[in-house]
Formats: C-alpha cells, structure tokens, sequence
C-alpha cells in the first residue's frame, strides 16, 4: 500500500506541470482507485481509497453540487478526490473548506492528461508493489537519461522521491531489511535503501540502484575533472602572477580574481622544488604527472589550516599560495610553518627518496606583495640549496641579513652607485636584465660554482659560464678583484630585496 504523496509524486513525474495538490494532506495510505461517473457512485468507495471524478463531473466544482461530493467522501473517509480542471477554474471554496476540515486531498489534474491512464498509473502504484517497482525504476532511468542533474546529493534527492524511498550512500548497513551496492571507485561507502519486501520487486530495485551507482561515479568523476581543470587554471595564472613585471600584473589581476584567486589579501608564497624528480620518475611524462599529482596534495595538505590556499606549478616549482584576509597574529605564522612541515612531510611520504628544497617567503598585502613573497621565497630555496636544507621549509626571515641590506640599499650613495653599476644594462628587457642578476648572483651566492648554478639554474653549465663571463664583461667586473666581486654580490642581493620593498 503507497501513500498519497508518492501517487501524486509519480504522476507529476508522468506528467509535468499537470498535477497540482490543491488542499488536504498527502501522507495517507492509498487504499484503492475508484474512478466514478455520477455522484451517488462516491458512496461505493472503500476508506482510503483515491476516487477519481470522471471528466464530465467538473461542471460541479463550481458551486454547491462540488461540496455534497466533499461530503460524501468525508463520510466514506476517502484519501482523495481527483478533478480534471483547467489552472484557471473557479472551485467551491466552502468545498475546499470542508475538505480541510475532513482531511481530504483534492488534485486538480489538467484537461490535456490521459486521464485512462493516469488512472491505470494510480491503481499500479496503490496496488501493485512490483508493478509500482517497474513505474519507478523506468522514472529514475528517464531521468538518469536526461542528465539534468548536476551532483549527487541532487541525484539522490530526485530517485528517492520517484522511488518513493530514501536512497542512502554511506557505509553499508548491518541489516538484512535493505539492498545495497558499491556507491562506484570514487567512493568509499555504498547505496542503500529498504527492501521492497517481494523478492521480484528487490530484485528490480537492485538493478536500479546499480544504473544510480554508474550515474554517481558518472556524475564524481564530472567534478573531479572540473576541479581540476578550475585548479589548473588558478594555478597557471598564480605563476603568471609571479612571474610578471609589474605592468603585467595588473592585466593578470582580473582573471585571478575571477578565478578565485584574492590577489587583494595578505598573502604568503611557499615555493618548492623537486630536485631529483626525473631521477625518482625515469622519464619526463611521468615526471610530469607526479609534479601534478604532487601540487594537488599540497594544496590537499595545506588547506586544513584556515585561509584560503592555492597552487600552480610549471616544469621547475610547485607554488603554494595562503591568503588571509587580515595580516596574520604571531601565531598564525607559527601554524603556518607547522603546517608546511606537514606538506612537506605528506610529498616525501608519497615519494619515498624525493628530495625537494623549500622556501618561504613574508607576508605582504595586495597584488604587489603576493609577488614580494614570491620573490622572497625564491631567495629562500637559493639559501636552502647553498645550505644543502632539503625537504625542510626555509622561511625568509631566517636568512639574515635582510634588514642590513635595506639599511645599506636605502642609502641614497649606495642607490647611485648600484644605479651606475647597473646602467651597461638598463637597455635590456626586464625579464633580460632580471635573468642576468639572478644568474650573477646565484653563482656568488655558492661560491663562484659553475655546477651547482646550472643545477639550481636549471642549465647547462657551460651556459651559466657564458652568461656569467658576459655579466662581468659588460657590467665592467673584474673577477679576481674581491673588492668589486663583493659590491657586485651586495648589489644583486640589495636589487632584488629593493624590489621586495618597491
């Protein structure tokens, strides 16, 4: 036996717009289906019973004739009364009053309905439990079919009320009183719900839930995709942002806006690079796909910490951005640095042997400060890589000599005398003239090393040796004057710190 609401739930299914619940409740017991000709014929209807008022009698509803069918069916204590009836047409409102009062549903079902079978439709759901079965299972299919649904917690919602029961995903359920199967690879628990109790009918139900299962891993792996690509996208545009001179960022802001990214905050930029990642992976595509699969457990990893956290990556880095929408408290740094330790824990533990050097940079506000943090997190990997710190996170605050170096950088005889050294480049591109002093520099920080450059660098030694050869040639430094090898270093140090401040 169905109730009321799930007769009226698949015939607004069958029939879309068409079926409307005028008054009364929903929730009885649907005894039977008495369709009925003649008012006196109500009087033969059992209690319970849904009767429906042939096409010819809705000349009644509007006056007073309607209401001595009301009562009638209050005395026979029927569920509901069905009416075939236009959206526009007048109904006795004592009639309606008086349906309340007895507890009695009327449906206004619209002229265009078949109406032999919408009733064959109601007499199976009422009476029939396999038969009612076989309607729900072809409405869920339709539906299914018509990918109209767009999650899961959607999915479940809509075949819970066409099959007239609660459809669960979750863990399985010690209960032999209910069908279940595995909710598909993306998901741990299963689909479930309560047996029909007719073993045709659970087996028919059991098939329906499978095709739910395949629509649920169809519908998982749809987000997983587009969430990756939202991440890719996010992430290609994070380095762009890094990367950019600053005339360029502020035709990059918009897209990071729009993509997430609150380039307006407090933010912190984390850069970390796998060293040996070819030589754990064995080839560049699996190279490839490891990075990628290591820059979404970073952000997996991080995001436990409140704040909102970003990555990207390209050949050579993975990025982690947090933002806050305020400068972060004392120990907000410190819950920051723990949990950086823990994503560098979780990247090792997934690649047993990794070795990646990482460094952080301040926090800074805005466009120009998420790029400040870039840059200062680059200075840490340099130091991390001069230091040999692999797979620990080198804050920029740790370095040193930061605050020295503004001190001496802000002197307005030192400017002059950096400007000077620096004017045989000023003609070059900025990304030219950065690649110069990023390479002369590099090669100072370890020590006048050719390799260990090029392998930071990631170049060919005898190309760090070229380029660094063509700096002191054109910058007018001689190498073996300790003197001049010493301001150029202060200098490449205090430019790129100078910049941090701009």
């Amino acid at each position: 036996m169905s109730t009321l609401e799930s007769v009226v739930d698949l015939l607004a299914h069958r029939h879309p717009g068409a079926v409307e619940v005028l008054v009364g409740p929903t929730d009885r017991r649907v005894a039977d289906v008495r369709l009925v000709e003649q008012v006196d014929q109500v009087d033969d209807a059992p209690p319970g019973a849904l009767v429906v008022l042939e096409r010819g009698l809705a000349a009644l509803t509007g006056d007073y004739r309607f209401d001595v069918v009301v009562r009638r069916a209050a005395a026979r204590e029927v569920a509901a009364l069905v009416v075939v009836l236009p959206e526009d047409a007048r109904l006795s409102l004592t009639a309606l009053a008086l349906a309340r009062r007895a507890g009695v549903a009327v449906i206004r079902l619209a002229p265009e309905v078949d109406l032999t079978a919408a009733v064959g439709t109601m007499v199976r759901q009422a009476t029939d439990r396999l038969s009612v079965t076989v309607d729900r299972a072809r409405a869920v299919c339709e539906t299914i079919d018509g990918r109209a649904l767009d999650s899961v917690d959607v999915l479940l919602d809509r075949v819970g009320m066409l099959l007239g029961r609660t459809v669960r995903i979750g863990p399985r359920p010690e209960d032999d009183q209910v069908l279940a199967v595995p909710a598909g690879p993306d998901h741990d628990g299963w689909l479930w719900t309560e047996r029909p109790g007719d073993p045709d009918a659970d087996a028919l139900l059991e098939m329906v839930l499978w095709r739910i299962a395949a629509e649920t891993t169809r519908l998982t792996a749809e987000r997983v995709r587009a969430e990756q690509v939202s991440r890719r996208s996010a992430g290609e545009v994070l380095v762009q942002l890094v990367e950019a001179d600053r005339g360029a960022r502020a035709t990059i802001a918009p897209s990071a806006r729009r993509l997430g990214i609150p380039v307006d905050g407090w933010h912190v930029v984390t850069r970390i690079e796998p060293d040996n990642l070819l030589e754990v992976t064995g080839d560049d595509v699996a190279a490839y796909e490891l990075r990628d699969e290591l820059a979404s457990l970073a952000l997996q990893a991080a995001a436990s910490m409140p704040g909102a956290w970003h990555v990207g990556h390209d050949p050579a880095v993975v990025l982690l951005l947090w933002t806050g929408d305020n400068p972060p408290r004392q120990e907000t740094h410190g819950r920051l640095h723990r949990q950086l330790d823990f994503v560098l824990k979780a990247l090792v533990g997934r690649v047993p042997g990794l070795r990646m050097f990482c460094g952080t940079g301040t926090a800074r506000p805005g466009i120009a400060g998420l790029a400040s943090s870039a840059t200062e997190a680059r200075l840490a990997v340099s130091s991390a890589r001069f230091r040999r710190r692999s797979n620990v996170a080198v804050h920029f605050d740790s370095v040193g000599m930061r605050a020295t170096l503004l001190e001496w950088y802000g002197s307005p005889t030192v400017q002059q005398s950096i400007d000077r050294l620096f004017a045989p480049i000023a003609d070059l591109t900025p990304a030219k003239r950065q690649a110069m002093i990023d390479t002369v520099c590099t090669y100072l920080d370890l020590q006048g090393s050719a390799a260990r450059t090029a392998e930071v660098l990631h170049l060919h030694r005898n190309a760090v040796r070229y380029r660094v050869q063509r700096a002191f040639e054109v910058l007018g430094i001689d190498e073996d004057d300790a003197d001049q090898r010493l301001f150029l270093h202060l200098a490449c140090r205090a430019q790129r710190l100078g910049d941090i401040s701009a």
